[in-house]
């Protein structure tokens, strides 16, 4: 029996495998018309055609048709996505970035591709708009003066070529600089007139300003002259006094106005006396009275204002809320902000028209009460999700936006949010795009 299941297993796959090898990519027909005479007439000629099958696009768009010119701002179906051309004409060029094509809302920056007035790109943990006509112009390399602009609610980040003026913070390279000159566009520490934030070691390339602290061959001086201070050296002039700092062993002398504690030079923000000699540096009960003047890194009990900027750790914030200065940064609401990045932060304030990137897609708040209160793409109304072209249910759209739904592409005819386009009652919001 098992011998017989054997042969009649082997006839049906020497039949299958015969068949294969009888397949063709054409489909063939015949024509009722090309029959004469009774269809029951056993001599008669029939003609034999090829069924062409044309390639494969959603509802509501046509599928690239290389004997088409295209224009500028066209949109069709190509190998399994929405493309649109960039060109003026494109007239027998297969849709690729190298083709100046690229797939609808695709944010990436390509060298071959043409961009325009207001297009918008992701690059290198940035979104740039496009303040010209241009091709090949890396937004990193080009600069401030070059024909792509930051909009990165973050301005702290220095940019090629951007310009920087006295006392200016940047922040570069991962850590806090302040310019110390009066106008540069060099790169944060290229140049003497560049300083780390919080160091206080003193050159002749600064300018100083009245208040301002330096440490010279191990003595630290302040002056009340910054413009006769400027260029001079510490202790040849009565621009600079220097300082008695000394080393915070449980207590200070009375009316010590400076200290040294741990490594960190403190300055007393109210008259020392009394018991408040034996306040410990950078405790609870120190707030308010020592503050931290050497370091850009967060400390919990200095005394800061709204706007004030430090280092936590590898990131850099701003204080948003002086009541909450004592919050580690990065941990609680309506305290510090984190700066220098694009990536979404849940206890950041966002305003209306900022950007955020999310699970590694582009966001802009369309409703700042929303999206302060809810993370991009979990609610409608707040975020607009402005990479892909896929419907987002929680996006508000405009009358012109165009999204893949369900097969099909359609474009918007009026302002809408979380009605989707080919349900019951849409037609007044959506109809299907016809090119």
């Amino acid at each position: 029996m098992k011998n017989i299941h054997k042969r009649i297993l082997s006839s049906c796959l020497l039949m299958i495998l015969f068949m294969l090898s009888l397949s063709t990519q054409d489909t063939y027909t015949f024509w009722a018309n090309s029959i004469l005479g009774s269809q029951t007439n056993s001599n008669g000629e029939v003609t034999i055609g090829s069924w062409t099958f044309g390639p494969y696009s959603p509802d509501g768009i046509s599928y690239y048709d290389e004997s088409t010119s295209y224009a500028n701002g066209d949109i069709i179906w190509y190998d399994g996505n929405i493309w649109v051309n960039h060109g003026y004409t494109s007239l027998n060029n297969i849709p690729s970035t190298a083709n100046n094509w690229t797939i609808y809302n695709d944010l990436n920056w390509y060298s071959t591709v043409t961009y325009r007035l207001d297009d918008l790109i992701y690059y290198n943990d940035n979104i740039y708009l496009s303040k010209w006509e241009q091709t090949n112009n890396d937004p990193i390399t080009t600069g401030v003066n070059g024909p792509w602009e930051n909009q990165v609610t973050d301005t702290l980040s220095w940019v090629t070529g951007q310009a920087t003026n006295l006392n200016e913070i940047v922040f570069f390279d991962g850590a806090l600089w302040i310019y110390k000159g009066y106008y540069t566009t060099s790169e944060p520490g290229s140049q003497n007139d560049w300083a780390l934030v919080g160091n206080l070691t003193y050159s002749t390339n600064y300018v100083y300003a009245n208040g301002d602290f330096t440490l010279y061959n191990g003595t630290y001086y302040t002056t009340t002259n910054g413009g006769w201070a400027s260029g001079s050296v510490p202790g040849t002039n009565a621009a600079w006094t220097a300082l008695t700092v000394p080393t915070f062993n449980g207590s200070v002398p009375n009316n010590t106005k400076y200290t040294l504690y741990n490594g960190i030079f403190y300055k007393a923000l109210v008259a020392i006396n009394g018991q408040k000699r034996n306040i410990q540096p950078g405790t609870l009960a120190s707030k308010g009275i020592w503050q931290a003047i050497n370091t850009q890194q967060w400390q919990q009990y200095n005394t800061y204002v709204n706007g004030d900027l430090v280092m936590y750790q590898t990131n850099v914030y701003e204080l948003a809320n002086v009541t909450n200065s004592s919050n580690i940064p990065g941990t609680t609401t309506n305290s510090w902000n984190g700066m220098a990045t694009i990536n979404y932060n849940a206890l950041n304030v966002y305003q209306l028209g900022e950007y955020t990137v999310y699970n590694s897609n582009v966001y802009q708040v369309v409703n700042a009460t929303n999206a302060n209160n809810n993370a991009p793409g979990t609610i409608a109304n707040a975020w607009n999700q402005i990479s892909g072209y896929q419907y987002y249910w929680f996006n508000v759209y405009s009358a012109g936006d165009i999204v893949y739904y369900d097969d099909a592409v359609y474009i918007a005819l009026t302002q809408t949010t979380n009605q989707q386009p080919d349900l019951a009652g849409s037609s007044l919001a959506w109809e299907l795009y016809q090119n």
